[in-house]
Parts: C-alpha cells; structure tokens; sequence
C-alpha cells in the first residue's frame, strides 16, 4: 500500500503523460498507449502475475514524443 512519503511521487507524475507499450500476441501489433487526460488510471503490471497483454516498458514525461520507423526498421522516439 502507499503511504504518506509518495504523496511527492505522485505529485510529480500528475503533470506529465504516460506512454506504455503492449505487445498484443494475438494480432502481433504493437501498440502505444498515451493516457494524459488527468482521469484514466494507469495500471500498471504486477510483478506477482503474468499477463501477456500488460505494458512490457512504460515511462511518464512532460515533453511531447513523436515515433517513426527508421531506416533499419526499428522504432524511433523523438522529443517535440
């Protein structure tokens, strides 16, 4: 449970948008997910189980991303 100490953790999260990456094993799509509307919860995955359709790398930031392909096929992320 959390207590009064990550009142600041969390505080300093409120601002800033989450992005989380799932790879969806049925269709092999992977997708991103963007929550920065101050309402939607982020669930974040539980250590203790494995599901295959959690986040599989997340972070959170205040700077406005934007992902491409490169040239050798891998995902690129640049900060606007």
């Amino acid at each position: 449970m959390f207590n009064d100490n990550d009142k600041d953790f969390f505080t300093e999260l409120a601002p800033k948008s989450f992005y989380g990456f799932r790879f969806n094993p049925d269709t092999g799509n992977l997708d991103v997910e963007i929550i920065n509307d101050g309402v939607t919860p982020v669930v974040l995955p539980d250590d203790n189980v494995i599901d295959k359709y959690d986040y599989k790398q997340w972070f959170w930031t205040q700077g406005t991303l934007r992902f491409q392909w490169g040239n050798s096929g891998h995902l690129q992320v640049k900060l606007v």
